[in-house]
């Protein structure tokens, strides 16, 4: 239980710490963050920014540090999770387009809210929750340290989310009955679970991407919502609403989850290209990583 209740400790000192002390604080710990990420990580992110976006070694390496780096400030912003309540919802983050998302829920099938490992998707899910005056369900995967996922499934419910994990029977069953009752589901969905998923080209590498915003957009006729959070120089946040749209229903099921997925996929790549930094590189999203860098070790 240490570990936990040392986190509530730096959560109620960063909630009365003042403005530079976090600042200085998540400088620090974006560094510590860059200094214990694995070296074949790095490269692996250098090189999937160059093959990507097809930039200069320099810039793609500053790139690569400053989306570890992005961890630091994303740390303290969660520790201050205590604080975000809803009538002060945009001294943390502005939102764009939010008519968009209004359309979306006037359709009353619920909303099917996609978004990836960009900018604070945590502070995402929160905001959004607020936002909406009601539970936002989100799945997440389990944390390996049982404290620290006991700590995180705490503070996301703190800020109006409902978590399920993103395996097992009863997960797949909680996430159906929330979508088929028309409330509203917040799916990360930029990265391979493992499980199956629809096979497609993200930044022309062949990859697998989830199938579960689309399966479930198909079936109960959801919207699918993309939207996008982007870091502030001066410490707000700007999340960005996509206009929605829905999996198609022909005779052709795969046909229909690959074509809503190949649009995730699209706006996902503008998000990326627009604000690099503020995407997860070094996780080894295409799966190539450890072989090309790593010599294939665990």
């Amino acid at each position: 239980m240490l570990q936990y209740h040392l986190m509530k400790i730096c959560s109620k000192f960063f909630c009365l710490a003042p403005e530079p002390l976090r600042k200085g604080a998540a400088a620090v710990l974006g560094r510590i963050a860059l200094w214990v990420t694995p070296h074949w990580r790095m490269e692996m992110a250098v090189a999937n920014v160059r093959e990507c976006l097809g930039l200069e070694p320099a810039a793609a390496a500053e790139i690569a540090k400053e989306s570890v780096r992005r961890f630091g400030r994303m740390i303290i912003e969660v520790l201050r999770f205590p604080l975000l309540k809803a009538e002060e919802l945009d001294r943390w983050v502005e939102f764009e387009g939010w008519e968009l998302y209004e359309a979306a829920a006037a359709e009353n099938k619920g909303v099917i809210m996609c978004t990836g490992h960009f900018g604070n998707w945590e502070l995402l899910g929160g905001a959004i929750a607020l936002k909406l005056g009601q539970p936002l369900l989100s799945i997440a995967r389990k944390q390996n340290n049982s404290q620290m996922d006991r700590f995180i499934h705490e503070y996301r419910e703190l800020v109006g989310q409902k978590v399920v994990y993103n395996h097992g029977g009863h997960s797949l069953m909680a996430i159906s009955r929330m979508v088929k009752a028309k409330h509203h589901l917040g799916v990360v969905y930029d990265q391979d679970t493992n499980d199956g998923g629809v096979a497609t080209k993200l930044f022309g590498k062949d990859c697998f991407m989830p199938v579960g915003p689309a399966a479930l957009s198909r079936t109960y006729g959801s919207p699918i919502l993309p939207v996008f959070i982007h870091n502030r120089a001066d410490g707000t946040s700007v999340a960005r609403c996509h206009p929605a749209f829905h999996c198609p229903r022909t005779a052709d099921k795969e046909a229909d989850l690959a074509a809503a997925t190949a649009y995730l996929v699209e706006v996902l790549e503008r998000e990326v290209k627009e604000d690099p930094a503020m995407w997860f590189w070094a996780h080894d999203r295409w799966k190539d990583g450890r072989k090309r860098f790593h010599g294939g070790k665990k």
